[in-house]
């Protein structure tokens, strides 16, 4: 079944995209897959080790899990079938890992709205995706 990929963070941005993507898809009588990616937590030494950055690590996929139910469930709405991701890792790789999958037809984003000159200097996941994906990328703003 094709589906369209839809990344979210929470930010107003990623909100703009469910909602295009979740919209596009219910048009096209296609499915969804929200992910929302999570870098994966490394703490100093003398910060609390390897429990502290266990128990936050903990604490942020609790709350990606809550997003991704949240979000899914606002998805849900919009008549399509919906899958959640919780993905671990770098946004852009992860992203761009699972838009490659054979069912994924097209991937939906939030921008930022970064500047050129941001963009040239810190880089984006949005900009990332659109450089590295074998399939369409929609960026919504």
């Amino acid at each position: 079944m094709a589906r369209i990929l839809i990344a979210v963070d929470g930010s107003p941005a990623s909100l703009r995209a469910l909602g295009f993507g979740a919209s596009l898809a219910a048009k096209l009588g296609v499915g969804i897959v929200l992910l929302h990616a999570m870098p994966p937590v490394v703490l100093p030494p003398d910060d609390g080790g390897p429990l502290a950055a266990s128990e936050l690590s903990h604490t942020l996929q609790a709350e990606g899990a809550r997003l991704l139910a949240a979000l899914g469930d606002k998805a849900r709405s919009y008549g399509v079938p919906v899958e959640t991701v919780l993905g671990m890792g770098d946004a852009a790789s992860v992203i761009h890992e699972r838009a490659e999958a054979p069912d994924i037809e097209m991937v939906v984003m939030g921008s930022r709205g970064q500047g050129a000159m941001a963009r040239l200097l810190l880089g984006s996941v949005a900009t990332q995706v659109v450089h590295r994906s074998s399939r369409p990328v929609v960026v919504v703003r």
